[in-house]
This record gives C-alpha cells, structure tokens and sequence, in this order.
C-alpha cells in the first residue's frame, strides 16, 4: 500500500512541476468573509497559565493532553530548540534538537501541532521531523531524526503519503503587477523524499509568498493552506484537487518592488510595510482554529503591537466562530478535557503570556 501510494505522489509530483494540474481558479467557489465579523468576534473568558520565567529563551507554548507543556526556544547556544515538561510541576521530561549542524541537529525550527503531531520544520537545512507526541512521551528516548528534502526557499514541509508536500516559493499572481506566475501551490517530493527545482521562473518570490500554513486532516480528506501574508485561504482535497477558496475579513492591500534580474531571477519585495494575515493553528477532528492578524507590520513595529482573532471552521472551510483575543496569538492549542483553547500572546514587554481561554460552545 505505501509503495502504491509513494508511486501516486510521484505521479502528482511530475504533473504538478509540468503545470498541468494548476486549478482553474475562476471556476472555484469563493467565499468572501465579512469585515464586520471581527468587530463582533466573541470575547473569551481567560485565565493567565504564566510567562514561565524560567524559560528565558522561550518564544512560543503549546499544551499537549492537558498536561504536558511544548516550548519552542529561540536559537541559543548548546540550548535544545523543543523541550517538553510537566505543565503543572515544570518538570522536565525531554528535550529535542540541539541547535547546531549535525545530525540530530537543527539550525532554525518552526512548530506546528497537528492533533498528536508535532512537525518541526529547519527551513536553513531544508529538513523536518515528524515526532509522534504520544509515543515520545510512552519513551523518552525515542528519537526522530530530521530528514532532509532539501527545497530551500520552502520552510514548511508536511507528511504526505510517503513523501512530503510543501508550499512553493514560486507561486505568485498580482493584478497590480500583472503578473500571474504559472506554478502550482504546492510541491511534493519524490520517493526518496527529496526535491529538486527544475523549472526557471522569471520572477523570485521566496519573499512574499511562504511561511504560509498546510494542514492536513487524512480522516476528512482535506487539505488547508491559509497565507500569512494575504487574507485568503484554500481548501484542497487529499488529490490535490482545489475545491473552495476563501478571501477576508480584510482585504489587506499590498505594494511590491521589483529589482534588476539575476541569477535568480527578477527578486520581488514587499514596498514600505509588510501584511499579516494568517499566522499559525490547532485542530480537532471536527474543526481547524487560525490566527488572525489583518494588519501591516510598519517601521518601529513588532509582532507584540498586533491585534488578535482566532477563527474557527469545519474541514469545509465554513465559518463557525469569531473569537477576540487581547494580543498577537503566536500558537494554539486544543483541551481534551474542556472546551478551551491554549493560547500564546504578546504581551506589551514582547514576552510570550500562556492562557487557556473558555467559551461555552468553542
């Protein structure tokens, strides 16, 4: 089964790279959300879990099982980037992937938790690791080695089959600009679970266009990619196939600059400020949570100065809730136990505030 399916995403793979399966875009149903749900967005009931002093190099918190504390650290030296404790003691339980350049190591790392996954992401080495939270924690010794696909310019790599599928640096279209990039959202590596760039595109777009989200629920066969850096979002089934696309509450208007070509190609940037829009997410078998920023990051900015909406859907990409959060939510997590989310924000000093945050129908 999982050579037939490896076989598959090859396949996928080949018509994807030749273009052929870009979806026609005008003949997918758009649904527009409205502006006004954010000024109506619910106000949730917090509790402060802490800012954990004692983890001086912590950027983000998850919780897992209602009971286990996920850290991501910045980069450090000799430091581990995750490490897993006891969410009530403190006490450790493991820590995972040492900042460096072996192995078992990692230059940079992105998180995200999908249900009992965690992926973590090393964009500088083009590698991620897959870590089965449930097994970890049954044994703390078993380890997931980093594995190498090497798509630089892509950051984020998910599961996909046997393979991985990631978003694609080169997928771009601006009305504007009149330019409609020809390559297809998303790329997927071969069996061997590497990847290698064949197509010369005219225009670099690595800087605008990643840093995206993928989340994939097998069980519903859906796939969502949500943009960071546009208020749009894009429903595919397990084939790849785009079934709905999704544009709002803001409609965040964005200038480009272009430079001189060269070896890369003509390089686009973002001109005077930068937009925000879909920042990271949770799951549950029933829906997807995203956070929500509609805003420019300007001169003299940081994250901490953003605003904050979690917006809750079923696998259909239908909008069920609006919830207003008191700063920039940099990750979520989903109780077992309650109907609560685990919410990390900004607080004004830029330090990362955990809250469990309850409403009577999450």
């Amino acid at each position: 089964m999982k050579k037939k399916m490896c076989i598959l995403s090859v396949v996928i793979f080949i018509i994807l790279m030749s273009g052929c399966v870009q979806p026609k875009r005008e003949k997918v149903p758009v649904q527009i959300l409205d502006r006004e749900l954010l000024a109506k967005a619910k106000v949730l009931q917090a509790d402060t879990m802490g800012t954990f002093d004692e983890f001086i190099y912590a950027k983000k918190f998850w919780v897992y099982a209602d009971s286990i504390l996920i850290v991501l650290n910045k980069k450090h030296k000799d430091g581990y980037f995750v490490e897993l404790h006891n969410l009530f003691t403190k006490e450790n339980i493991v820590k995972l992937y040492r900042f460096g350049d072996g192995p078992d190591e990692m230059l940079s790392a992105r998180v995200d938790m999908n249900g009992k996954t965690l992926l973590v992401n090393d964009f500088v080495k083009g590698q991620v690791a897959v870590v089965n939270l449930d097994s970890l924690l049954k044994n703390t010794t078993y380890t997931t080695l980093p594995i190498r696909h090497r798509a630089i310019g892509s950051p984020t790599a998910v599961p996909y089959g046997d393979c991985f599928l990631l978003e694609n640096p080169y997928c771009f279209a601006d009305e504007n600009l009149k330019i409609e990039q020809n390559a297809p959202r998303f790329i997927v590596t071969d069996a061997k679970r590497s990847y290698v760039e064949e197509v010369k595109y005219k225009y670099y777009t690595r800087n605008v266009t990643v840093d995206g989200c993928i989340i994939m629920n097998d069980f519903n066969d859906r796939i969502i990619y949500a943009c960071m850096h546009k208020s749009a979002m894009e429903i595919y089934d397990k084939d790849l196939n785009l079934l709905r696309m999704i544009e709002g509450p803001i409609d965040l208007k964005t200038r480009y600059s272009l430079d001189s070509e060269s070896d890369i190609g003509i390089e686009i940037s973002f001109k005077d400020y930068i937009p925000y829009a879909y920042l990271t997410y949770c799951t549950d078998k029933n829906y997807f949570y995203l956070s929500y920023v509609g805003d420019y990051l300007k001169i003299g900015m940081g994250m901490k100065d953003f605003p904050g909406w979690i917006l809750k859907f079923d696998w259909d990409g239908r909008l069920v809730n609006c919830f207003s959060v008191s700063g920039c939510v940099r990750a979520i997590s989903k109780s077992e136990k309650e109907r609560a989310l685990y919410v990390t924000v900004l607080n004004r000093e830029d330090v990362p505030v955990l809250l469990k945050m309850y409403e009577d129908e999450i």
